[in-house]
């Protein structure tokens, strides 16, 4: 039930943004104004965004139960969230080319058009705020901020809202104060602050992608059995958001299950697998 309330409101922000993203395009495009038309073009990478959280939620209930995966579906929402944040930083960098573009050669704006639908643009993201915000989801870590399908999918938002806020910003400015300027600066900053929030996220993705090994964790574990057990071999990865799975041959007088019980007081463990040596 959970992941199928998800699902619904994943579907209803996708919905409210495809709308929103062609009447940005349409009037940014047709009144030159940059941070209007960027906005727009954000929303299309957004909605497609959110169309892999959309289906990566029912991919990761439909196959919860099946025996294929190893170690479950986890790795379902670290691949959304990696896709999800190369989406995000291709839009970044679109910005930032489109906006010292027209730095360079500066086009005139319409501007009461370009203001009016950007404050309808500003009301639909936050709009989508409200209802993502709404999300009860709770699969396989405690926090959202945890869950890189969603933390990514709630970043696309973000950024979306805070690329309106500064459209109007550059707009208004233009309008009454005739800096004109300011449209392809904000856009800048903008796509420079997306590029690199889509780091952080592809940065954090990729370690679990990749299977690097979780070296603090690992560090915790020998400190913790220093005196009593010898690790011959030991490897500690991340196989989801919040799940590690461990390798490990060991000397010890210690019974193993008492081992297992200790460690496990470290992390949460989709796998753990010691032998004794």
């Amino acid at each position: 039930m959970e992941y199928f309330n998800t699902e619904r409101k994943t579907l209803l922000v996708i919905i409210l943004t495809l709308i929103t993203m062609f009447a940005e395009i349409v009037v940014g495009y047709y009144t030159n104004s940059m941070a209007l038309f960027a906005d727009g073009c954000h929303m299309g990478t957004h909605a497609l965004a959110l169309s892999i959280t959309f289906l990566t939620y029912v991919l990761i209930r439909k196959f919860a139960n099946s025996p294929s995966f190893a170690f479950g579906t986890g790795k379902f929402s670290t691949l959304s969230g990696f896709a999800s944040s190369i989406l995000l930083g291709v839009t970044g960098i679109y910005i930032i080319k489109e906006g010292i573009e027209r730095f360079i050669e500066p086009l005139s704006i319409g501007l009461n058009e370009a203001i009016l639908v950007a404050i309808i643009g500003f009301a639909v993201n936050f709009l989508c705020i409200i209802i993502m915000s709404g999300n009860e989801h709770n699969h396989s870590c405690h926090e959202h901020g945890e869950d890189y399908n969603f933390k990514a999918a709630y970043l696309h938002i973000m950024s979306d809202l805070m690329t309106s806020v500064f459209a109007i910003f550059a707009l208004i400015t233009a309008k009454y104060l005739g800096w004109n300027f300011l449209d392809p600066i904000v856009g800048i900053i903008g796509g420079l602050i997306i590029c690199v929030w889509a780091y952080g996220i592809i940065k954090s993705t990729s370690i679990i992608l990749l299977d690097s090994e979780a070296i603090d964790l690992k560090s915790k574990i020998c400190e913790k059995f220093k005196d009593n057990v010898i690790f011959e071999d030991l490897h500690v990865w991340k196989t989801s958001e919040c799940g590690f799975s461990l390798i490990a041959k060991i000397n010890t007088e210690i019974n193993l299950a008492e081992i297992k019980e200790q460690i496990k007081e470290l992390a949460e463990f989709d796998s753990l697998t010691i032998e004794k040596l």
